[in-house]
């Protein structure tokens, strides 16, 4: 299963890099490398905690849209692994921005807890999303478009070699509902310390156990331009 999850990657950001190479110059594709103690989502770490290698590609045009592919050697199940498409239309307005799109999060080894079921259309979740930035400060709000009651709203910041974030994860199950809160540091380039706390019954009682303790997440990212 995972080679075929690899070979779908690498197929889709093969051709995502030849779709920008055929379009003019305002057209941008990066990519880049990273690797973590942990995969810390939401406040929560979802590696149990193993170390985890991720990679993206993504593709930006002047005209503001942009899409994205970005693949985990761990996923939000157990023993899985996860897969990230994304397509939205973001722009900046002098200090102001804006950011709308929508995200498919795949889990291609992955076993639906409630039906047993291993296909896709069983345990990928999808999520729109709609977001706004002022200066150094940006806030965005993720439905989820099965169930428009689970929602989460996160709000971060960024000044300088520092960074802050408030999340809160909404569901229509209000025991799984929590708030995460983390403060980063990035010392040199690449190279980011996050400390983060999560609090609430969603994080109490997660699949995983409790997680209100801290997490520490050390990660470094190789970014790199595709010609």
């Amino acid at each position: 299963m995972k080679s075929k999850q690899i070979r779908n990657v690498t197929l889709a950001a093969l051709g995502l890099c030849a779709v920008s190479a055929t379009l003019p110059a305002y057209s941008a594709t990066s990519a880049s490398v990273s690797v973590s103690n942990m995969y810390l989502w939401r406040g929560l770490s979802i590696s149990n905690p193993a170390p985890q290698v991720s990679g993206d590609i993504n593709f930006s045009h002047e005209s503001g849209v942009y899409g994205g592919i970005w693949t985990s050697s761990e996923g939000g199940f157990d023993g899985s692994s996860e897969t990230d498409l994304t397509v939205g239309f973001a722009k900046k307005f002098g200090d102001a921005g804006i950011d709308i799109g929508v995200a498919e999060y795949i889990y291609p080894d992955a076993v639906n807890a409630d039906t047993g079921s291993d296909k896709l259309s069983d345990t990928d979740i999808s999520e729109f999303y709609v977001g706004g930035s002022f200066g150094p400060v940006s806030a965005k709000l993720l439905i989820n478009t099965d169930e428009s009651k689970n929602m989460y709203l996160t709000i971060d910041g960024m000044w300088g070699k520092f960074g802050a974030h408030i999340g809160s994860t909404m569901q229509k199950d209000s025991a799984k509902e929590y708030t995460d809160f983390n403060v980063s540091y990035m010392p040199v380039d690449n190279l980011t310390w996050t400390l983060s706390f999560a609090s609430g019954d969603g994080a109490k009682n997660s699949y995983s156990g409790d997680q209100t303790d801290p997490h520490v997440v050390v990660s470094y990212k190789w970014p790199f331009d595709v010609k």
